[in-house]
C-alpha cells in the first residue's frame, strides 16, 4: 500500500512536469489548482484499475503492457471529457502525454526491480 501511495504522487508529480511542459509549448501561464487534483483523481482510480488488472495472469509480457497503457489512454481520454480539458488541449496531446508518462514510469518501474533483484542475489549470495 505504501509503495502504492507513493507511485501514485510520484506519477502525478511527473504529470503535472509534462503538462507544464506542454502548457509552456502552448503559451500557457498558469495550471489551475483543481487541474492538479484532477490529475491526482485520475492516478488514484488508474491504479486502482493497474492494481485490479495485475491480479490477473497474462501469457505474454507485451499483451500485459499493452493492456495496462491502453487501459489508461482510455482512462485519461474519458477524465479530459469529464473534466472539459479537450477546451484547452487537443487529445492526440493528451495521448501522447500519457505515453510518454507511461514509458517514463516503466522504465523507473525496471529500474527498481533490477535494484531489488541486485539486493536480493547480495542476499543469496552472503548466506551461501
Amino acid at each position: 500500500m505504501k509503495k502504492m501511495i507513493l507511485n501514485i504522487l510520484a506519477t502525478t508529480g511527473l504529470a503535472l512536469v509534462v503538462l507544464s511542459l506542454v502548457a509552456t509549448l502552448y503559451d500557457g501561464t498558469l495550471i489551475c489548482i483543481e487541474t492538479v487534483f484532477q490529475v491526482l483523481g485520475l492516478n488514484v482510480v488508474a491504479y486502482i484499475g493497474l492494481h485490479v488488472m495485475d491480479l490477473a495472469e497474462y501469457r505474454y509480457a507485451i499483451l500485459e503492457t499493452v493492456l495496462k497503457l491502453a487501459y489508461i489512454i482510455l482512462l485519461v481520454l474519458a477524465g479530459g471529457y469529464v473534466f472539459h480539458w479537450y477546451q484547452n488541449l487537443p487529445g492526440v496531446v493528451l495521448i501522447l502525454m500519457t505515453i510518454a508518462i507511461f514509458v517514463v514510469c516503466v522504465g523507473l518501474d525496471a529500474i527498481s526491480f533490477l535494484s531489488e533483484v541486485k539486493s536480493i542475489n547480495g542476499l543469496i549470495s552472503g548466506e551461501e
